[in-house]
């Protein structure tokens, strides 16, 4: 079984690399599978299941989904600054646990508009940029601005697994 540095290892090196071999353009299709796959999880959930938490230390979908899409916008705002050689700071990335009074319905849409964002700023990056400077991640060290582009797609991979955990638990309403 890999330990959590062989892990983070182990990612940081795909996003490194595939991040230096695509252009952005190329890496939006992957972007956006995992996109969808994460809006697909959270299409049909009720308030009452967004709300549900299988136990006090997991996040509720709601919870997840606020979380996505505030670090999302952060993530979009680095890879623009780092895209155009800019020093970046990336300690607000990943914010934490916290509750909303969003409803699910508004979430959803908070998500849409993200995602439609995400295309949008994908046509105005340079193509190709410089792999200097970087932005440091908590897990998975310095990275340059299409491999934090790239690391948009893993997390919302990892929640969308994590509304998945919650789906499948026990006592999840009906």
């Amino acid at each position: 079984m890999a330990t959590q540095d062989e892990e983070a290892r182990r990612v940081r090196s795909y996003l490194q690399s595939q991040g230096e071999r695509y252009t952005f353009a190329e890496l939006w299709t992957r972007l956006i599978r995992a996109r969808v796959s994460l809006m697909d999880a959270a299409e049909g959930v009720t308030q009452e299941q967004a709300d549900f938490r299988f136990a006090p230390d997991e996040w509720s979908i709601s919870e997840v989904l606020h979380h996505l899409v505030t670090s999302s916008g952060r993530v979009a705002e680095l890879v623009e600054g780092l895209s155009r050689g800019e020093s970046v700071e990336s300690g607000r990335i990943d914010p934490p646990r916290e509750e909303t009074s969003l409803s699910i319905d508004e979430l959803r849409a908070r998500l849409r508009d993200d995602s439609i964002s995400w295309s949008a700023l994908t046509e105005r990056l340079s193509p190709a940029p410089a792999t200097t400077p970087t932005a440091a991640h908590s897990f998975f060290g310095e990275l340059h601005a299409r491999a934090w582009y790239l690391f948009q797609r893993v997390h919302d991979l990892d929640h969308a697994g994590q509304i998945a955990k919650n789906k499948a638990a026990d006592g999840y309403p009906e």
